[in-house]
Formats: C-alpha cells, sequence, structure tokens
C-alpha cells in the first residue's frame, strides 16, 4: 500500500499528517528515508516515523458528546479539560476526528484510524455535519439565502449546505444547520459576517452517525458497520 496510507492506518496519524512526516523527512522504510508519500510499501518491509518502527494496532471508534468548554485536542498544556481527558489511559493513542471549538458541544469521533480522519475531514468526501443552533435574533430568509450561496470571511468562502428553522421564540432562531466543510469556527463566522450572535451551538451529526440520547461528557464505541454507515449512509436533514 501506500507508504502515507501504511502509517495512517497504523493509528500514529491522519494521513494528512503522514503526508508532512514523509515529506519533512521524517519517515523511513527498511532504514532509507522516502520523501514521496504514494511510496509503495511492500507487506514486509519496515516502517519508522522518527526513528520509532510503526506497527498494525486494533483499530477503535468512540463517539463522545463534548461539553461546552472542553478542547478538542490530544494535546495542550493551556488547556483546563480535553477530549482525552474523558477516556481511560488504555484508550490513550486515540485522536479527535476534527475539532469542535471550545464553545462548541456534542457529536465528536474519537479514534486511531488515521485513515477513516482523512476521509471524514477531507472535504473532498463531502461528509455532512449538523448542528443544532440558536442564534440571538430572528434569521431572515435573505439571510439563509446569502448563507448558502456563501460568505467571504478572512479570504475564505464560506458556505452552508442547507438551514431547517426549528422555531422562533422570544426574538431568536432555533434551527438546524448543515456543512459539508469545517473550516476554523465556521458557522461562527458565518452568521457573525450576517450580524447575528450563536446563542449555543451542538453538533448532533456526522454523516449517517447521530448524537441520538448520549449525555454530555459520555462516550460509546463504535461497531465497524457503524462506520460504513457514518461515511457511506443517508444525509438528509430530518
Amino acid at each position: 500500500m501506500n507508504l502515507n496510507l501504511a502509517i495512517s492506518k497504523s493509528g500514529y496519524c491522519s494521513r494528512r499528517k503522514a503526508d508532512a512526516l514523509i515529506k519533512a523527512g521524517k519517515v523511513a522504510v527498511d532504514g532509507k528515508i522516502i520523501d514521496k508519500p504514494y511510496y509503495r510499501v511492500l507487506p514486509k518491509q519496515k516502517v519508522y516515523v522518527d526513528g520509532q518502527i510503526i506497527s498494525h494496532k486494533c483499530r477503535v471508534y468512540f463517539i463522545f458528546n463534548k461539553p461546552r468548554g472542553v478542547i478538542s485536542t490530544r494535546r495542550d498544556i493551556f488547556a483546563d479539560k480535553k477530549v482525552v481527558d474523558f477516556f481511560p489511559e488504555s484508550s490513550r493513542g486515540i485522536f479527535p476526528v476534527g475539532r469542535l471549538d471550545k464553545d462548541t458541544s456534542g457529536l465528536i469521533i474519537l479514534t486511531n484510524d488515521g485513515d477513516l480522519c482523512y476521509r471524514v475531514t477531507h472535504p473532498s468526501f463531502e461528509i455532512e455535519k449538523e448542528y443544532d443552533a440558536a442564534l440571538n435574533s430572528e434569521l431572515t430568509s435573505q439571510d439563509i439565502e446569502k448563507a448558502k450561496k456563501g460568505i467571504l470571511s478572512e479570504g475564505e468562502l464560506l458556505k452552508v449546505k442547507r438551514i431547517k428553522i426549528i422555531s422562533n421564540r422570544n426574538g431568536r432562531t432555533f434551527c438546524h444547520v448543515v456543512i459539508s466543510e469545517g473550516k476554523k469556527r465556521h458557522l461562527r463566522r458565518i452568521f457573525s459576517n450576517l450580524g447575528y450572535f450563536i446563542v449555543s451551538l451542538k453538533r448532533i451529526r456526522i454523516g449517517g452517525l447521530k448524537l441520538g440520547e448520549l449525555k454530555s461528557g459520555e462516550y460509546k464505541s463504535l461497531r465497524q458497520k457503524e462506520i460504513y454507515h457514518l461515511l457511506f449512509g443517508s444525509q438528509r436533514l430530518k
């Protein structure tokens, strides 16, 4: 298989990170530095990253209901609480698939499968992410159309795929929003540019995988068939 895929399947890191490590000259195959991510690795060959031999691990998958205020990272010396802190020592090899900002709660996947991470987060696969949002004022139909066409923010064009208004109460809009990419603070930047403030934001779905009744701060293990549903299942907004 390709060298970058071999590294990601080992659980060492995502395929994107593997590409960077290879190009930086930190990966060797049978003692020889390789700088091409698509170099073909044979089953009997040994792969080293930063001098450490990688091995295939049993792949594990969890979904976690991230509480607000928790950081979506494995390492941050300044963070009071990180998503990995909710898991036992035996699961310390896992990492979050993508990120939710500190003030956003809800569904996040943690795994040691770098290839899955790549497929879920890379925009070319267009895996949908659905959010439950509350805005500080009533969202107009004109602004919904603007969000769907795209908002230019800091040199990036940010879009939503769909917005479904659930209710308007006490001057606020409660809605479900779907995106298929996830740039930094994606939805917060869109609504801020339109003149709204997000009061609360919670991710409730990734692809065909839903948060369901999982309580804040709790996690559960995923089965292989659920991963396939995540990648290829129905993505209709309900």
